[in-house]
């Protein structure tokens, strides 16, 4: 009995701490419980303020998806106007590069037009100095010639008035008296260049004064001569030539090489004594030229 009152008063006591520790707990977990509902009301308090962040987020998100639709439809206009562009650009290119191969085309172009006309222009040049060279050598020649046809003009003037001369004096002179010759070379010569020019064909020689085979004139009485001689250079050789009388030089002649076949001409009046000597002697150059009808002559007669 003792042992069950021990038992039951130990199993008061562990009730007892029961009742006392459950007590506790209950009062802990109605602190919690509190403590629960107080954060559940600021919770229901924050609800309201979420939702509200919820749904003006909502709004934004609604503002979102218009603008980005908006920008979506923005993105496809700028892809089919980039589109135009890149078009455009490559077509732009195309004309770009057919501009570029047609100026390649044109630079080429003209550089060989410059090419040509520079070469045109280089032969022009050329034919320009060559034409003024011939003008000026013509115009050379022209007056060489224009020189010796006022020369021979001259001189035949002279030739002229002598004969005119001549043939007044002729009833002067009884038939004993009359003296003149003419005579020419046989051939031209391309060597002579010395002593005296023989003309050795005869073609006239009254009173017999000039002798073919030595080529000199001897006045076979006294009295007033006239004298000529024409020669013709052979080719563009230089030739001068005297009239000598007693082996002194009178006149000369001169046939310039600037031209071919140049005529030399000169006379001369000159009183003799019997016996005296003239004749055509070598000054210069080589060689003289005729013809079938002789050109390269030696004349005289008296005057008086």
């Amino acid at each position: 009995m003792l042992t069950l009152q021990e038992k039951l008063t130990a199993a008061e006591n562990r009730i007892s701490k029961i009742h006392t520790s459950t007590d506790h707990e209950i009062s802990k977990l109605k602190e919690e419980v509190k403590l629960l509902k107080t954060e559940n009301e600021f919770l229901k308090n924050n609800s309201a303020q979420v939702r509200a962040d919820i749904d003006h987020l909502n709004e934004n998100l609604t503002d979102l998806s218009n603008t980005l639709t908006n920008v979506k439809i923005e993105v496809r206009y700028l892809s089919i106007t980039l589109f135009d562009i890149n078009t455009n650009m490559r077509e732009t290119a195309e004309i770009l590069q057919h501009h570029n191969n047609s100026m390649k085309n044109i630079n080429s172009d003209i550089a060989n037009n410059d090419r040509k006309q520079s070469a045109s222009l280089l032969e022009l040049g050329k034919q320009h100095v060559r034409f003024i060279d011939d003008i000026r050598n013509t115009t050379k020649t022209l007056k060489a010639d224009i020189d010796q046809f006022q020369t021979d003009q001259w001189r035949l003037s002279a030739f002229v008035s002598s004969l005119e001369l001549f043939h007044n004096n002729q009833t002067k002179c009884d038939q004993n008296q009359e003296v003149a010759f003419t005579a020419s070379v046989t051939s031209s010569s391309s060597t002579w260049n010395s002593g005296t020019l023989i003309f050795d064909v005869v073609i006239t020689n009254t009173g017999n004064g000039y002798n073919p085979s030595t080529g000199v004139f001897t006045s076979p009485i006294s009295g007033t001569y006239v004298f000529y001689v024409s020669a013709v250079e052979y080719g563009v050789l230089y030739l001068k030539i005297d009239i000598v009388m007693n082996s002194v030089s009178k006149v000369r002649m001169m046939g310039h090489s600037s031209t071919s076949r140049q005529t030399g001409t000169n006379m001369v009046v000159l009183n003799l004594q019997k016996g005296d000597s003239v004749w055509v002697g070598h000054a210069g150059g080589t060689g003289y030229y005729t013809q079938s009808v002789p050109t390269t002559t030696f004349s005289g007669f008296l005057v008086s």
